[in-house]
């Protein structure tokens, strides 16, 4: 017989894109009760089992697209890293981390069933064409393409300087340079990481170092490197790595870098980074930037806006559209809500259940008595506003922020409560705006995006 697969989808994919694979079977299509049959398996372990009546051109076409997005996605907690692990973990010794879902490596198989006589159950015969794929929860094909086959994610494996993060930060109009801002005044540091293939399962095979470039203005200060290796959080990139190991998260912000104790020259309150006005993250296979392998990624520096303090200072995280993570400050005002919602009860007060009037007398103190409330819970709101600054810059963060499905808050603040914490962490947040007018800088001045975010637990009430 023959039993082909005419098309596979393989590679590296995102889950949001078509994962479609297209069998013909040539002999036994007209067999009582046929079924083409397809298994998708994560490490043998098998999620589902397809069954499909053939077309009219006696194949069928699978897209398991709707299986796949189901195991797939980001870690919550990498923006730590340096100070903590992705447990939240003290830990300075680990700059990287190995991802928990974000990668995966997903087996199709493929066959078919029928019955020899109506009386008869149907019989599975699977077929030696299995067939593999890697996905990352993200998207890689445009609106105007047609359904890519082999690996759309070409731009994100680390094989030569024009290699990207999994990021979604983009040039500004009419410029080459990859850059977003990075908050670093006096006592305050933003968190921020960013994510990469790595290995050559994932194909990228340059993923080795992390080079982080000091500079003021044209300036170079301080350059030096980080080792992607287990000692560091990593994983050395090679073939047949784990799921884990194929994709990395790296701490690049500022409080990453002050944090971690690998490389002291790279923390930027070293002197050998005074004045630091901006520095560059970029891939290399080797110590040296001449054996690049991603572009340079600009952080530049920036500070606070005037009506705000320290304990206001916000940073955002979330799941971007390229299976990585991305961060930006929140640095303009700040405005902080909370809806209250609570039930009321009465009570009489007094000491009516134990007075006998000979022994204990009747009393009702003036506080006792009278409306109460019940099932208070709070809901924090902050209204954050961004620094004006180039809005094509912006406009593709705040894209990509406001379409993720998981956003964290990061910063000193009381997040609601009432007493202040050393180091307040990260929490998960919900941006509640429905709607975004996005701003480019052939129209628009130097303007500001306010977004509305909420953080995703209620206070805690006594």
């Amino acid at each position: 017989m023959a039993y082909t697969v005419n098309q596979s989808t393989t590679g590296v994919h995102g889950v949001a894109d078509p994962l479609v694979y297209v069998v013909k079977d040539t002999t036994n299509t007209g067999e009582l009760n046929y079924r083409y049959v397809c298994v998708v398996k994560i490490g043998g372990v098998e999620l589902i089992r397809l069954k499909q009546l053939p077309n009219n051109k006696n194949a069928a076409v699978f897209n398991i697209q709707d299986i796949a997005k189901n195991y797939v996605y980001q870690d919550d907690n990498p923006y730590g890293l340096g100070a903590t692990g992705l447990d939240g973990t003290f830990d300075t010794s680990e700059i990287f981390a190995v991802n928990g879902d974000a990668f995966k490596t997903f087996t199709i198989q493929f066959g078919y069933e029928y019955s020899a006589t109506a009386a008869d159950s149907p019989a599975t015969t699977m077929e030696a064409v299995d067939q593999t794929v890697y996905c990352v929860n993200g998207t890689f094909v445009a609106a105007t393409d047609a359904t890519a086959f082999s690996s759309p994610a070409t731009n994100y494996k680390l094989t030569s300087d024009s290699k990207q993060f999994l990021s979604d930060i983009e040039p500004p109009m009419g410029q080459t340079e990859f850059k977003t801002s990075i908050l670093y005044a006096g006592g305050s540091s933003q968190r921020a990481t960013l994510a990469f293939l790595n290995g050559d399962d994932a194909g990228s095979t340059g993923s080795g170092f992390v080079h982080v470039s000091y500079y003021n203005g044209a300036s170079a200060l301080n350059t030096g490197y980080f080792t992607n290796e287990a000692a560091t959080g990593g994983a050395a990139p090679g073939a047949g790595l784990s799921d884990g190991a194929s994709l990395i998260y790296v701490g690049v912000g500022t409080y990453n870098l002050v944090s971690q104790a690998i490389n002291s020259l790279l923390d930027p309150a070293d002197a050998g980074n005074a004045g630091w006005t901006h520095y560059y993250v970029q891939m290399s296979s080797s110590t040296s930037l001449a054996d690049a392998t991603s572009e340079p990624y600009k952080f530049e520096r920036v500070s606070c806006g005037k009506y705000i303090t320290e304990e206001q200072v916000f940073s955002l995280h979330w799941w971007n559209s390229k299976g990585g993570v991305d961060n930006l400050p929140m640095l303009g005002k700040v405005r902080e809500t909370q809806n209250i919602t609570k039930q009321d009860y009465r009570t009489s007060g007094g000491n009516g259940l134990n007075a006998d009037g000979a022994t204990l007398d009747y009393v009702r103190q003036s506080w006792e008595g009278g409306k109460r409330a019940t099932r208070v819970q709070t809901t924090t709101t902050f209204e954050l506003t961004t620094i004006g600054g180039d809005t094509d810059v912006l406009t593709p963060m705040i894209r990509s922020l406001v379409n993720s499905e998981r956003v964290f808050l990061s910063g000193k603040s009381l997040f609601g409560e009432n007493d202040a914490r050393a180091e307040s962490g990260v929490v998960q947040a919900y941006i509640t705006d429905t709607s975004m007018e996005y701003l480019s800088g052939l129209n628009d001045q130097a303007v500001s995006y306010t977004l509305k975010v909420e953080v995703s637990r209620r206070r805690a009430n006594p």
